[in-house]
């Protein structure tokens, strides 16, 4: 019995190759991305899993709260982990980390030559018990040790190589040698470790003894309960038998005992591991955390393609059906109960299933070796290596089975063997036709939905880049300082000055829109407030507002003699005062948080600090040289004449900084990354919306050609008594633009009630028209028109004689 199933299998999918491949390509289509797109969330939710301390690890975070912003950070101040051990030493182990950024390690060479290697991330200052909390596979040195001795580092395995060139395991060679970190501060190895996971939340591959930090942050402050820096994490192996309650009346009592000013508007918490990746709102090494949406969104374009896929293959099994309708009466004839046919028909449905799983297998794998343009990572199945996935497939194959051949089944097993045998079985299977109109419609209301979503999303994503953010974002570049003593600052600012194309230099403490920012309070006394406000604060010199084109409302810019004694406010500072005309703010005394009093010389309009998801901040801008880390041109040219002003930038900025490597950014690029969640949600959009309309517009084909079979000799009678080609093409074209619109119908709403809610993250948001809707139905239409045209075309202009010839 079972070989005559897979006889029987293999002789109709061979016979229906048309069908077949298109059923097969179908269901592997749908079934790649949901595999792909299901490993991506596998591997997001995998994050510090593999720490044998995940479920006690947790990190401290701060929520401060002003009169005018409430403000969530991981950053804690550095005197908390002494204090914390000291008041409470049998609640847990505190440790602290400092991650830093682009950075440059030294070594000396061969011949006593510094030799510059650029290290974009993985660097870290920690505390000595840090390998008490992280797991960390040590090829040589002891974790006990390893960051006891001052300027002590443990190295990874990729870094030995990248540094030493040693692959063949001599790891003892390394042992001791001292590495040059920014060309500020000689650190000594004394371990080397393997590699840390791509899913680590402390992606670390050279960590140094933490106190050796002071060498390279000039605001360090190791005593200081009001300075804070968001690199400065503090991580918490909980002891056992301490409930989080415990620590959470510990924190406040920190709060009580430690905090003088703002006792009632700091309050500590207490984040688990498993959150951290899941929570952005706290910053997060490498920027590497996402949104739980961003899980959500994988998950349910999954499960849709799959859905999708199996309609498309219920679709073109029953458009077949009518061709096996005599099969079955024959069999049934001979003695073939229900239960057997539902067998054999299930059967060809799982062994498609497995053709399809087996090829999705080789797609997915392709795409997951080549998509971290996408997603800024590449995956691979590791299938057997990965439980969850096999478990995934299985349930894939299983549901997949049963979704797309249950319906077929059911529909020729009880079909009626003298109607089969009289050649009625199309007839009985008619009355199946609303069902496939009904699985056709919830194919594009999905694809409807997709097609929504991106172009949200892509709309949202071009009013970022044409925002007008309060400055100039074009023609800028960006370049670090290493050092900003006025020995190297002024002859870099008149070589860059004079050479032809650049307009303005500027060196300041950070560009307008960036991830490096002070924050600080202010006050002002005709207020007479409690407490004061949190303001963001610019340390700039007198070219900084021309170069960015920040327009001044009232008063004047920096000039070369001021001092921290003056200050330029924005103008929602200026508000904040209560004040509604700028020129009466200009001489007004401020009290700051920031190296004190201030007298206003100058109002600013407002600036964006911050990513479109926050409000504009109130800002200060002040000038201190002593704070100047950055640097920036402004050029006018074509982008020929751009790579000679880069090329010139370079020479004299390696002319001042000969041992460090030369690093620039484009400013507006720069501005973009802080949307790299969205641009990847953009591309997921895109690509898996294009592959729900084309197993959509497959499963339209099937329909198509079912409609096309069942009303053949309908066709041949109308073409008999006149119809021209275009009226009978009407009739698809008009069954086709039924099915869209009421797809369209259900599909509208829902999408723009997920896409309100998605843009409701972002203070500034695009307003979702008509247009949007308008495009997605349009371009389904198009799709869907060239789709079943041909098909539609070749049943129009068939001759009616071979379809009433029987009659």
């Amino acid at each position: 019995m079972l070989k005559n199933y897979i006889t029987t299998a293999f002789r109709n999918l061979t016979r229906n190759k048309t069908y077949t491949i298109i059923n097969v390509f179908g269901l592997a289509l749908g079934i790649s991305a949901a595999i792909v797109l299901f490993k991506i969330v596998l591997f997001e939710k995998s994050f510090d899993q593999y720490q044998s301390n995940f479920d006690n690890l947790y990190r401290f975070t701060k929520r401060t709260e002003s009169p005018n912003q409430v403000e969530f950070d991981a950053g804690i101040q550095n005197p908390f982990t002494l204090a914390f051990k000291t008041d409470y030493p049998d609640y847990g182990l505190p440790v602290r980390t400092f991650g830093i950024g682009e950075s440059q390690l030294s070594i000396t060479n061969s011949i006593g030559d510094l030799q510059h290697f650029a290290q974009r991330d993985g660097i870290a200052f920690a505390d000595k018990d840090y390998f008490k909390l992280f797991d960390y596979e040590f090829e040589l040195g002891n974790p006990e040790t390893a960051l006891e001795k001052p300027n002590s580092a443990v190295i990874s395995v990729s870094l030995v190589e990248k540094l030493f060139g040693i692959t063949d395991g001599g790891y003892d060679r390394v042992m001791g040698k001292e590495v040059r970190l920014n060309d500020k501060v000689d650190v000594f190895i004394t371990a080397v470790v393997k590699d840390p996971p791509v899913n680590s939340s402390v992606p670390f591959s050279f960590i140094i003894e933490y106190e050796a930090v002071k060498s390279i942050f000039d605001f360090y402050q190791p005593d200081s309960w009001n300075s804070t820096s968001s690199n400065a994490n503090v991580f918490f192996l909980k002891a056992k038998g301490v409930e989080d309650s415990q620590i959470e009346a510990a924190l406040t009592e920190i709060v009580k005992k430690y905090i003088l000013e703002d006792t009632e508007n700091t309050v500590y918490g207490l984040q688990a591991m498993a959150d951290i990746h899941f929570q952005p709102q706290y910053n997060t090494y490498n920027d590497a955390g996402v949104s739980s949406d961003f899980l959500t969104i994988p998950i349910a374009i999954g499960i849709f393609l799959i859905l999708t896929a199996c309609i498309n293959f219920v679709n073109l099994s029953t458009a077949l059906a009518i061709k096996r309708s005599k099969e079955v009466g024959i069999r049934k004839v001979l003695g073939g109960r229900k239960e057997q046919l539902i067998q054999q028909f299930l059967g060809e449905t799982f062994f498609i299933t497995i053709i399809s799983v087996l090829i999705s297998l080789g797609v997915a794998e392709l795409i997951m070796k080549n998509m971290e343009q996408f997603v800024g990572y590449n995956l691979s199945l590791n299938l057997f290596q990965d439980p969850q996935l096999i478990m995934i497939l299985l349930g894939i194959t299983v549901g997949v089975t049963l979704v797309a051949g249950l319906y077929p089944s059911l529909i020729l097993a009880r079909l009626a063997p003298v109607l089969a045998l009289k050649n009625k079985g199309q007839s009985a299977l008619s009355g199946n036709v609303n069902t496939r109109r009904g699985l056709v419609v919830f194919q594009f209301v999905i694809s409807q939905l997709l097609v929504v979503c991106t172009l949200v999303v892509i709309a949202q994503m071009e009013f970022f880049e044409k925002k007008d953010l309060g400055f100039r974002k074009t023609s800028i570049v960006t370049f670090p300082l290493p050092t900003n003593a006025s020995e190297k600052l002024n002859p870099l600012r008149n070589e860059l000055s004079a050479f032809a194309g650049i307009e303005k230099v500027s060196f300041n403490f950070s560009s307008p829109l960036s991830d490096s920012n002070i924050g600080s309070s202010f006050g002002y006394a005709p207020l007479e407030m409690e407490g004061s406000y949190d303001a963001a604060y610019k340390v700039a010199d007198e070219n900084y507002l021309d170069l960015y084109g920040i327009e001044i409302l009232a008063g004047r810019n920096f000039n070369a003699t001021d001092t921290l004694d003056v200050a330029i406010i924005s103008k929602s500072v200026m508000e904040l005062m209560g004040i509604e005309n700028p020129e009466d703010a200009i001489g007004k005394q401020i009290q700051s948080g920031f190296a004190g009093d201030k007298a206003v010389i100058g109002v600013i309009n407002d600036f964006h600090t911050q990513s479109l998801k926050e409000k504009i901040e109130p800002t200060i801008l002040v000038t201190y040289q002593g704070y100047f880390y950055e640097g920036a041109i402004r050029f006018e040219g074509t982008d020929k004449q751009m790579g000679n002003v880069i090329s010139a930038l370079e020479a004299a900025w390696t002319k001042q900084y000969p041992n460090v490597l030369f690093d620039y950014s484009l400013f507006s690029e720069s501005i973009m990354e802080n949307y790299e969640e969205e641009a990847n949600m953009m591309n997921l959009f895109q690509i898996f919306s294009g592959i729900a309309i084309l197993i959509g517009c497959l499963g339209l084909y099937g329909l198509v050609a079912f409609l096309a079979g069942q009303k053949t000799k309908e066709i041949g009678i109308r073409k008999v008594l006149g119809a021209s080609v275009g009226q009978i093409l009407n009739i698809f074209s008009r069954e086709l633009l039924v099915l869209i619109v009421i797809a369209f119908l259900i599909a509208a709403p829902v999408a723009y009630y997920i896409m309100d809610y998605w843009l409701s993250d972002f203070e500034y948001r695009i307003n979702m028209n008509v247009w949007v809707f308008v495009i997605a139905v349009g371009f389904t239409l198009l799709v869907a028109g060239l789709t079943t045209g041909f098909r539609s075309l070749r049943a129009a202009q068939a001759n009616p004689v071979d379809s009433l010839r029987s009659e």
